[in-house]
Order: structure tokens, then sequence, then C-alpha cells
């Protein structure tokens, strides 16, 4: 292949691999001009939330807050007041409408006299039972069970308990030996039942009298959620484990419909409407080391869509759709204060970074605006998150990828025009006698080095023949470089192949027969 083309066929193969990498990072959406920003509308000092919801407590139809730490209580309105503020010694919380007045109340599980129960309904706190039966709480879930809502209590050794809405003991379970962690409703059917797990790895689905559906042990339990991901009418239990792995069971039967390893403790699962089509859904799993995975669940196995990663331990993951283009985006904290925006291909917008670990992050809509309210480690923000974007930007890496091609372009032209390097060739003039006598022996020798070669059949044919010529006539211009200096020189003969006559040394064709000697 010539010289001149060489540096063209190079560079052609770089120019396609420059190109394909330009368009996978164009049309991936790996680059964009997104941009998600936030402003604080406002904040109150809290230390570290153990649950946070925005929801209607009062009955207006207006978003409050309602949020809990280890000793605490309270609820603030869509502005960031205070609307009613309760003390506790260890509550454990959850929501739901108890009462029936179609407004969510606030049930409490805490160390009263003995194991009480709170309900505080618009404000109002009413205790419907106290010295239960039951161990320190852990968790607390409101189940709507074919028969009536049920309040189910969760102890840090096992324990079940549940308990109608004015108080009275309806059953008891126990499940493992370990703190709960999880209670959910579970649909099979369309009905409701109670997902339980605990962490020594017990998980189990029972009914509105206790009596267990099916139960199994998967490992240690870090997490465990209930969805419906096909809205099918029965539902699916994500359990995330202490070795990393996550499972997807069917509610109905216990059957594993999907498994895969992490490689880290899971730590967080929320469903994220990611791709805006309500006949897939999509759940985003964070993990204790900091990973980031989402999947898309199609009725019977889920697929991994990407994954990413934060600084620390996922600590919460809420979805809101920022932009209005009917896909929710996936916020995320972390334990070293990180808060971030993953769109739906994975791409990662930072926000704003907290001086604490992120313990709660939701979404809620206050003095009517979307927004998102993320509780640290001594206060809890509500912001208003912005989105801006700039059309076309998607198609810069393929601008790049052209200004690069034409540059590899131009230096392989260049090359190509740069002329061969001469051969090197020896000269002979203004030498010594010492000198020109040393180069006369080395070039003898290379002589007999090629005779050598070539009875070897080491060298042969016109390589032979080229080599040979070339130090002949280095070796003529030798001798006349000893005649220009008036050195006497013996001249060298040998024999012609054909006809043997004495030939000098150097000479390409016989004067007496004509013979070629070297061509």
């Amino acid at each position: 292949m010539s010289r001149k083309i060489i540096p063209f066929v190079v560079a052609f193969v770089l120019i396609c691999l420059v190109m394909v990498v330009a368009g996978v990072f164009a049309f991936s959406g790996a680059v964009t001009a997104e941009k998600f920003g936030s402003a604080t509308t406002w904040s109150q000092s809290y230390s570290a939330a153990e649950s946070m919801k925005a929801i209607d407590l009062t009955g207006d139809g207006q978003d409050d807050l309602f949020i809990q730490n280890s000793s605490n209580v309270t609820v603030f309105d869509g502005s960031g007041n205070t609307q009613f503020s309760f003390d506790y010694s260890s509550p454990k919380t959850t929501l739901g409408d108890v009462n029936g007045d179609g407004t969510d109340d606030i049930v409490v599980y805490y160390v009263g006299t003995g194991m009480s129960v709170d309900i505080i309904s618009k404000g109002q706190r009413t205790t419907i039972a106290q010295t239960l039966n039951i161990g320190f709480p852990a968790r607390a879930a409101v189940i709507r069970f074919p028969s009536g809502p049920e309040i189910v209590l969760a102890d840090n050794g096992g324990g079940l308990l549940a308990l109608s809405t004015e108080g009275k003991v309806l059953w008891r379970a126990t499940l493992g030996s370990e703190e709960s962690r999880g209670l959910d409703d579970a649909v099979i059917n369309g009905q409701k039942y109670l997902a339980a797990s605990n962490h020594d790895g017990a998980l189990a689905v029972l009914d509105e009298k206790g009596n267990i559906v099916w139960q199994n042990n998967p490992g240690q339990i870090r997490r465990m959620r209930a969805f419906d991901l096909n809205g099918d009418g029965t539902g699916e239990i994500i359990t995330g484990g202490e070795d990393g792995q996550l499972i997807v069971w069917n509610a109905a039967d216990g059957a594993e419909e999907f498994s895969r390893s992490l490689g880290q403790p899971v730590s967080e699962v929320r469903e994220v409407e990611l791709n805006g089509e309500p006949s897939t859904r999509e759940f985003v799993v964070g993990g204790k080391d900091g990973g980031v995975w989402a999947y898309s669940f199609d009725g019977t196995t889920a697929n991994q869509l990407w994954s990413g990663s934060m600084s620390d331990k996922v600590t919460e993951i809420a979805g809101l759709d920022v932009n209005g283009d009917g896909k929710e985006e996936a916020v995320l904290g972390d334990d070293s204060g990180e808060v971030a925006i993953f769109t739906e291909n994975g791409s990662r917008n930072n926000l704003p970074t907290h001086s604490s670990g992120i313990t709660r992050i939701d979404i809620g809509k206050f003095n009517g605006a979307r927004q998102v309210v993320i509780a640290d480690g001594s206060s809890v923000e509500v912001n208003t998150v912005n989105f801006s974007s700039l059309p076309g930007f998607q198609y810069t890496p393929l601008i790049v990828g052209v200004i690069i091609s034409a540059v590899i372009l131009l230096i392989a032209a260049i090359l190509a025009s740069i002329p061969p390097k001469p051969a090197m060739k020896v000269s002979f003039q203004d030498k010594s006698r010492e000198s020109l006598e040393a180069e006369r022996r080395m070039l003898k020798e290379n002589i007999a080095d090629v005779e050598r070669l070539r009875q070897a059949g080491e060298v042969t044919g016109d390589a032979y023949l080229a080599r040979l010529k070339s130090l002949r006539a280095d070796l003529a211009e030798n001798e006349a470089a000893f005649k220009a200096q008036g050195f006497p020189i013996t001249v060298e003969t040998f024999k012609c192949p054909n006809c043997g006559g004495t030939l000098q040394l150097g000479m390409d064709k016989c004067e007496y027969c004509g013979q070629v000697i070297l061509s």
C-alpha cells in the first residue's frame, strides 16, 4: 500500500469510531441541555424526620405537611405555619382515614401508658388504646380490608397486633423475631391484604383475621414495598435484602417473578412513573453504597432501564413531573446531603447539597404549585423545582464529532504530503586513511554477510541483488575517495560467474562476455 494512502485509511477508521461515539451520546440522551434547579419557598427547623408526607390533613382540600421524628408529630400548612404539634415518646406513625370522614387521620403508636395508640383527626387527639400486649414500636399501617379498615402495629421483636378503628384488639400474630422492615397493603384479586416483613427475613401476606396466606424467608430484609405494578388487580411485593438481593414476588401466592443481585444492600425502593405510560410501571431502587437502578415491570418480569449513583447511602426516592411532559423524574437524597434528579434515561442533575444527610423527600402541591419537600438532619425545606432546556442541544455531540473528523483528515493530509526520508548515504569525503580503511573493511564484511545469508537461503531474489548492488557502490566510492586523497590502494577483483574473467570489485557487467552481474 502506498505510503500516501495509509494516513487516509487510518483517518477513515478513526472518523468512523468518533462518529459512532458521537451518535451514541446524541441519540441516547446522555448529553442534553436539560437543567434542573430549585428555589426554597420556605423552611422550618425540624431534626431528623423519620416520616413525612404532603397530604390534606385538615379537610380544606389543600395539602398540608405531616412530619414526625423520634419525639414529635407536627403538621405545617402550605405556607410553613404550624397547624398543630404533639410530643411523644418513640412514636411510629401512619396515615389513613380512620373515622370515615374523607380526610386522612394520623395514627400514632408510641410508648405512653404501656404501648399506646392515638388518633389525631384534624388536629384533635384521641387515645384509643393503652397497655397493649405488644413490644417497642417499629411500624404502623392502616389496611382497608374487605370488612373494613384495621390499624396494624408491628414491634421490634416480630410481633403483630391489629386494632379496630375504636382501639379493640382484633388479632395477634408473630412474624420472625426481629424488628419490622415493612407493613403495606397488598392487592389480591382487587382485595386488600397485609404484606409484612422483618429484618430477619420473615416475609408474609396475611388476611383480615391475621391468617397467613403465604410466607417465605429470602434472607435479611432491609426494605419492602407493595405495588400493583401491572394494574391487573393483583399486586407485586418488592423486597431488598442486606445481601443486595432484589426480588419481586407475586402477592397472591409468593411466586418469585424477578430476582437480581445488586452487589450492595438495598436501602430504598419507590414507584416512579418514568416513561409516562400507564400500561407499564417503573420503580427505582437505591443502595447502601449509593447505587441507583431503574426498572420497568411488564407483568411477568422486570427489565433494567438504567443505573446511576449517589455519593452515599440512598435514603429517599420520590417522583415528580418537573417539566410537565407526563413523565416523572426521580428525586433522590443520600446520607451525605446530596439531592439529585434522574430523568427517564438516567441523566443526573444535581440540586443544592444540604449540610446533613437527607432523611425524607416527598412531593406536594402547596399554594397551587407542585413542590419538593426535603428533610435533613436539622430542618425541612419546601422547594420549587424549575426546568430549562435548549432545543437542539442534543445534537452537539454530532457537531463535535464532525469537527474532530475534519481535524483527523487535515492531519492525514499533512502526513501524506511529507516527502519520504532520503536513504542514508555514507560520505567518504575528507576522511583520514585509517578511517577509509576501516570503512573499507566494514563494507567487505557486509558484502560477505550478504553472501552468507544468500547461501543460507535467508535472503534471495531482488532483496539480495539490491543490497549487494548498494554495498558495491559504496565500496566503489570508498576506492574513489582513496584515489582522491592520494592514498595507494590495491584494487580487488573477482571472477565472472559465467566466463571466469577477472573483474574489478564493484563492476556489475563482465567486460569479456557481457554477462550482467547485478541488475
